[in-house]
């Protein structure tokens, strides 16, 4: 079975990147540390909540670990020639018109693995992202969602 590539801009590369680093660190030198500390000073590691704790977080690290490899093994950066600034697609950046509020938003489409709503990173899998490939500058978009239609218009689209 072939694998799954999984399109990251630079920018969501480069952060899991990092975040795989720290998140190595955590689980190679600060958990250990702790659970040798946990060891030696609680008694009977039956009974040791904290080294029990510690032994849970262990695993949580474990398994993010493997999960951003897996990630980064099946990543494939979009390079900046990929990304087109007639038509959304992964790594645009776009600005729409929410008619609902009226008001205006810049906006950017990516990977599941890099949504960050905060910073107007919109995951191609969700509703609006879904709706929104392949749009043009000035589309109208209509968007169910379980708040309600939202409608959106296209101002302009940017390479990011």
């Amino acid at each position: 079975m072939e694998k799954e590539i999984i399109f990251l801009t630079k920018d969501g590369h480069a952060l899991m990147n990092k975040e795989l680093e720290k998140t190595k660190k955590i689980l190679y030198e600060e958990i250990p540390n702790k659970l040798k500390i946990s060891k030696t000073s609680n008694g009977d590691l039956r009974e040791n909540k904290d080294h029990m704790y510690l032994q849970s977080e262990q695993q949580y690290y474990e398994r993010e670990v493997r999960r951003l490899t897996s990630i980064l093994e099946a990543a494939e950066i979009i390079s900046s020639e990929d990304i087109s600034d007639d038509e959304i697609g992964i790594g645009s950046s776009f600005i729409l018109e929410i008619k609902e509020i009226k008001e205006t938003g810049t906006f950017s489409l990516v990977n599941p693995v890099e949504v960050d709503l905060e910073k107007g990173k919109i995951s191609t899998a969700s509703p609006v992202g879904n709706a929104l490939i392949g749009k043009r500058k000035g589309a109208k978009v209509v968007v169910a969602l379980s708040a309600g239609k939202v409608h959106l218009r296209v101002i302009a689209i940017n390479k990011k």
